[in-house]
């Protein structure tokens, strides 16, 4: 996607070029074969350029290969003459000591999320403040070393540049929550197609993320072993008929399916709806168990969290909120991405919320730095490699 920002209160971002190939040489956001990769990569940036009518390049792109995620750190330093001075901030925010504390990953990102003085007050600003103690409660995000490195190198193939990665939790809260959401507290769950990132937003920061390994191709895949047809068939079948919620007409509603025979050869073959929703429906709460899960072992104060936001392409399932609700006991909505203007509706949906999540996220990231004016826009390639 290429995209530029509009000039108001509120970043929005008009669509100038879009593209998309087929995903080659990538298993679980995991490179398998680079040239394949980088040649994917290559024709959707060109359909892209097409449509916009000039060549990118740079680009921002996300991760989830890897299994990255984001957790909180707790620092401290005595002060000495109990007076807080600008180097003492200086040296809590750039402690390196986690940097490598995981085997084979690299902190991506280190964002302060408060500071604290005695008596454990939050202060915004502690330079010049009386304490014997400063402490910062951090933002960490950390990536697989070789995952990073290989996707740099499936991009440089195509001549570009990657001016900055993102994990999905920290953009899909972008494209898909108001701040006020992101505010007081919101938890966001991605079903891609292999993996599931999951983050929680509070106080406008993501304070947590993690990714399970299950989305929606497995479910494509449930269908093609109890169904016996191919994968193409199974993906078009869970796209226009698919569902988690059964109805009592459903034994009625016969689907026509292209199963392969004992001849080898594609044949038609009516199942009833319910049938098909028998296979869908145990691997949608597979994906919300596993969820589950690991919230309660790493993050087990999201309880206390009263909404989640669904995005991600197996978010369309119809009935995926009500399955959802049943596991989360909370407010369920399903998250398309905003901030678009004129877009085409094949954009505006869950499907594309991390597209879109980077082109905002880089597009603020450079408001904020003031690096844009209304004279020089922010005219960029973004891509979503789930």
């Amino acid at each position: 996607m290429i995209g530029q920002s509009v000039d108001n209160n509120n970043i929005q971002i008009k669509i100038l070029g879009f593209g998309q190939h087929i995903s080659m040489g990538l298993n679980k956001g995991e490179i398998t074969d680079l040239q394949k990769l980088s040649d994917a990569i290559s024709k959707a940036v060109e359909k892209a350029e097409e449509m916009a009518g000039f060549r990118i390049s740079s680009v921002t792109c996300n991760v989830t290969g890897g299994l990255p995620f984001t957790t909180v750190t707790y620092d401290e330093l005595k002060i000495s003459n109990n007076l807080i001075k600008k180097e003492d901030v200086f040296n809590l925010l750039n402690l390196d000591k986690y940097k490598s504390i995981h085997k084979n990953y690299i902190q991506l990102r280190r964002k302060t999320k408060t500071f604290k003085i005695e008596k454990n007050q939050e202060v915004e600003n502690p330079i010049g403040l009386k304490s014997k103690i400063l402490a910062l409660e951090a933002i960490n995000t950390y990536v697989n070393k070789n995952v990073i490195l290989n996707l740099n190198k499936a991009i440089q193939l195509c001549h570009l540049n990657v001016n900055q990665f993102y994990i999905t939790p920290e953009i899909n809260g972008i494209s898909t929550m108001i701040k006020e959401e992101r505010d007081l507290g919101a938890i966001i769950v991605d079903i891609g197609a292999s993996l599931t990132s999951i983050g929680i937003y509070f106080k406008d920061s993501l304070i947590y993320s993690n990714v399970v390994k299950i989305g929606g191709i497995h479910i494509t895949s449930d269908l093609v072993k109890g169904l016996g047809t191919e994968s193409e068939e199974a993906e078009k079948l869970k796209i226009l008929h698919g569902s988690a919620l059964a109805n009592q007409l459903d034994d009625f509603k016969k689907i026509d399916v292209k199963i392969i025979n004992e001849r080898g050869e594609l044949a038609s073959h009516y199942f009833p709806k319910s049938m098909i929703i028998g296979i869908i429906k145990p691997r949608v709460e597979e994906i919300f168990e596993l969820v589950i899960e690991n919230l309660n072992n790493s993050f087990p104060k999201y309880s206390k969290i009263s909404k989640v936001i669904l995005t991600g392409g197996t978010s369309n399932l119809h009935g995926i909120s009500n399955i959802a609700k049943s596991y989360f006991k909370c407010d369920i909505r399903i998250g398309k991405p905003i901030g678009l203007l004129n877009a085409p509706d094949l954009i505006q949906s869950p499907s594309f919320s991390c597209l879109v999540g980077l082109v905002l996220k880089s597009s603020r990231e450079k408001y904020k730095s003031g690096l844009y004016s209304l004279f020089n826009k922010l005219k960029e390639y973004f891509f979503n490699k789930n």
